[in-house]
């Protein structure tokens, strides 16, 4: 049985379709992202298992902030580290969680190092063949299309979580998370 402390998700091709608007002078403007996928991250997290991102793209830090997620960007002022699997030491240190309780959910060549270093990896339907390679489960959305919801329905239905959260707990992360915004 799988059981999973900490849910590391890459953000860009998981929970948006990939699609950046920038502006003329290349910043990144917007993302479209799947509410879906926050509600199931809320599950998730209500259900004890931390969630973590990470990604090549800064811009998603705010995202990630605002949502009380911890976020680690491979691609920092200063640094260009495009071999996120270099963090998961950091990772078993900070969150106290042996690699064997992390679970992966990348979709791209950046993420390749994550699959080979970890057992319990997901991909999109949409990742390179070599993703799907490596995956351990290769879920049917295409990222940006629920790919966590679906993860969160596979998790419940493998009894990979026990039980379904008690909806006020993911109504208190709702609520946190709706602070968190308003004291920006």
């Amino acid at each position: 049985m799988l059981t999973t402390r900490l849910l590391i998700l890459d953000v860009d091709g998981i929970l948006t379709d990939g699609t950046k608007v920038y502006d003329k002078d290349h910043n990144v403007l917007s993302k479209r992202f799947m509410c879906k996928d926050f509600s199931a991250i809320k599950r998730f997290m209500a259900a004890g298992i931390k969630v973590i991102m990470i990604s090549g793209d800064s811009w998603n830090r705010d995202m990630a902030k605002k949502r009380n997620i911890d976020f680690y960007c491979t691609r920092d002022v200063g640094t260009l580290n495009l071999d996120k699997s270099i963090l998961l030491d950091e990772f078993s240190k900070k969150y106290n969680v042996y690699h064997h309780h992390m679970a992966f959910v990348g979709d791209d060549y950046f993420d390749l190092s994550m699959f080979q270093a970890l057992e319990n990896t997901f991909c999109t339907a949409d990742s390179p063949d070599i993703i799907k390679q490596h995956a351990a489960v290769v879920l049917k959305s295409k990222g940006g299309e629920g790919v966590i919801r679906e993860l969160y329905d596979l998790f419940i239905m493998k009894k990979w979580i026990r039980e379904d959260p008690d909806m006020e707990k993911v109504l208190e992360l709702d609520r946190l998370e709706q602070t968190s915004q308003e004291m920006k």
